[in-house]
């Protein structure tokens, strides 16, 4: 009597010469839009109501040094295991962007501070002269951005740094104070993190 052969197809297995996770995504094949069977769900990423995705890298106790070293950071896409046998957990964020405020007085002449964070493409500077010198003025100095000045007699006075990203880059703001010693001005920074 012959046996019957009966083929079984796995998750690393081929069909029709392609992984089984790709048939059906191919352009010759007419069935391209539907799921195959055994395929994770797919889910398209979230950035509805001012919301974002990010991934991370939770690499297992006794790691490999490539893993390692994708531990602590933050991904917009989800990173391939850096080889075959990893089993490194990955894992899917929502960010939803903060704002964030520093407020600080300077005082003196050429008093100045500075303030360094990671924020999001958009940072606002606003000052105000509190006290002191009618011919103050400030400086305001942002390393992704240039210089900004002008005088703070008697009013608020904002200035608006911007850079293109869509990740948290690393800001580093100086506000410098020109104005006699006994003028006085505060500032504000806005930033969303």
């Amino acid at each position: 009597m012959k046996k019957q052969w009966a083929q079984h197809i796995g998750d690393d297995q081929l069909v029709y010469g392609m992984p089984k996770h790709m048939v059906g995504v191919s352009g010759g094949n007419t069935q391209k839009n539907r799921p195959v069977p055994g395929d994770p769900p797919y889910r398209q990423p979230s950035e509805s109501n001012g919301k974002t995705t990010y991934w991370t890298v939770q690499p297992k106790a006794k790691a490999c040094d490539k893993c390692q070293a994708m531990a602590g950071k933050k991904f917009m896409e989800k990173p391939e295991p850096p080889h075959p046998n990893c089993k490194c957990d990955i894992r899917q964020h929502e960010h939803i962007p903060q704002k964030r405020y520093l407020s600080e007085f300077i005082e003196g002449y050429e008093g100045n501070a500075v303030q360094q964070f990671f924020g999001l493409g958009l940072v606002k500077v606003r000052i105000k002269h509190i006290t002191g010198a009618l011919a103050s003025g400030v400086e305001v100095y942002s390393n992704l951005d240039g210089i900004r000045s002008s005088h703070t007699l008697t009013k608020d006075v904002s200035f608006t740094f911007s850079t293109l990203t869509d990740t948290p880059v690393l800001w580093s703001i100086q506000i410098v104070q020109k104005g006699a010693d006994n003028t006085v001005v505060q500032y504000w920074i806005e930033y969303e993190e």
